[in-house]
């Protein structure tokens, strides 16, 4: 990510705080594939699961 698009999601997520959820469950989904990759695939489902909770919980929000 260059500077300018990180300026844009830095205010993105000053503006909507639901943008930095989504990018809270992307840097965990992120990670998860990194510990996957290094053989700590119990790590991975951890971090994945939290990355669907944080989604589900964004996404009740959004419905109600």
């Amino acid at each position: 990510m260059n500077s300018e698009a990180r300026k844009r999601a830095d205010h993105a997520a000053a503006t909507d705080p639901r943008a930095e959820v989504r990018r809270l469950a992307e840097a965990w989904d992120r990670e998860a594939d990194h510990e996957d990759a290094r053989g700590n695939g119990f790590a991975a489902v951890i971090l994945h699961a939290h990355a669907r909770e944080l989604r589900a919980a964004l996404d009740e929000l959004l419905i109600a």
